[in-house]
C-alpha cells in the first residue's frame, strides 16, 4: 500500500506540473503564436507521460496481482534502501 501511495502521489505531482506549465507560461508571454506552440508542445509531452505512466501502472499491477513482493525502483533509490520490500 505504501508503494501505491508513493507511486500515485508522484504521478499526480508530475501530471499537475505537466498540465500547469503551459498555462503559467502563457500568462507571461503575450504572443498568441507562442502560446499555441506551448500548448502543442505540452500536448505532446502529456501524451508521452501518459504512455510512460500507463506502462508502469500496468506492470506494477500485474506483479501485484501475481502476489510478488517488489519495490518501485525509483522509489527505492530515492529512499536509499537496498533491503527487502515494504
Amino acid at each position: 500500500m505504501h508503494q501505491a501511495r508513493w507511486f500515485g502521489g508522484a504521478a499526480l505531482a508530475i501530471a499537475a506540473a505537466a498540465l500547469l506549465w503551459p498555462f503559467l507560461l502563457s500568462a507571461v508571454v503575450p504572443n498568441t503564436t507562442a502560446i499555441i506552440t506551448f500548448y502543442i508542445l505540452a500536448l505532446a509531452i502529456d501524451l508521452v507521460l501518459l504512455v510512460v505512466w500507463l506502462v508502469a501502472a500496468l506492470r506494477y499491477s500485474r506483479r501485484a496481482a501475481r502476489g510478488e513482493w517488489f519495490e518501485i525502483p525509483w522509489l527505492r533509490r530515492s529512499r536509499g534502501r537496498n533491503g527487502p520490500p515494504l
